[in-house]
């Protein structure tokens, strides 16, 4: 992509002829972003990929299943997580327990807070997800957001719950 640098005068002078010039030359400073229309799934991947920020943070979304029911949120299936969400592992290594873990088979599945959201891998951080290390350090364990579902959502942004309670008929 390149920049094409004009003066002022130069401007305001493309301007008043009615803009066609000025128009081409900033459509070329601008990168547009669509939706990917083909049907090939490694265009559709790389297209994921190599989406922006705010349009992979869209997809970081789980199933809404809230521990007591709450008319505000009915009719809602799934929510863009956040930190702050309280969720719960279904599927993996923590939804389990196991070997892997340093739990008994079979355990509860792991209900925690979210700590931190990783929009560009698509990856949340939960209480509680930790692994120990060699060197007996535990560190953080990142869980695909398909993999939880959301039991109680964080109530502090009153501009989220507003969008989320919306009248969807």
């Amino acid at each position: 992509m390149f920049k094409v640098q004009i003066s002022k005068d130069q401007f305001h002078e493309k301007r008043q002829k009615g803009g066609q010039e000025l128009q081409q030359q900033q459509s070329k400073l601008y990168e547009v972003i669509r939706m990917v229309k083909s049907k090939k799934p490694g265009k559709q991947r790389k297209a994921q990929a190599n989406a922006p920020l705010h349009v992979k943070r869209k997809r970081v979304r789980a199933r809404l299943q809230l521990d007591k029911p709450d008319e505000r949120l009915a009719g809602l299936r799934s929510v863009t997580i956040r930190a702050g969400d309280t969720v719960r592992v279904v599927r993996g290594d923590f939804a389990h327990g196991g070997k892997r873990v340093g739990g008994k088979r079979n355990a509860d599945p792991l209900t925690g807070k979210v700590l931190n959201v990783d929009s560009n891998k698509g990856r949340i951080f939960i209480e509680g997800a930790t692994a120990t290390k060699s060197d007996n350090r535990e560190e953080a364990v990142p869980v695909h957001a398909s993999n939880v579902v959301v039991t109680k959502l964080d109530e502090t942004d009153k501009l989220r719950m507003q969008h989320l309670t919306a009248d969807r008929s």
